[in-house]
């Protein structure tokens, strides 16, 4: 479940490459499922519906993609270590 507090408080802290990864997961139909902060990551934390699209790792080689495939955590993501960010899929 998403709060009015993660959309207006801790998803404007989302910045930069992992925004820009967001907004096309959005633009193509997928869909956050959560938002947070404090772990995995202190910043910012989003979780995606369905998988993300592997194509971003040649765009953005600063970001850190690991494929997890966890089904206690998630499928997949991608952090800013600088920011304090990442981007996941759930499983």
């Amino acid at each position: 479940m998403i709060h009015d507090y993660d959309l207006s408080v801790i998803l404007p802290r989302l910045s930069g490459p992992l925004r820009e990864i967001l907004d096309a997961e959005l633009s193509i139909g997928n869909a956050m499922v959560e938002v947070s902060s404090g772990w995995p990551m202190p910043n910012v934390n989003v979780w995606l519906k369905n998988p993300l699209n592997r194509k971003y790792v040649a765009n953005y080689p600063d970001l850190e993609y690991i494929y997890l495939g966890d089904p206690r955590n998630w499928l997949e993501h991608y952090i800013d270590t600088r920011i304090g960010a990442m981007v996941a899929a759930k499983c």
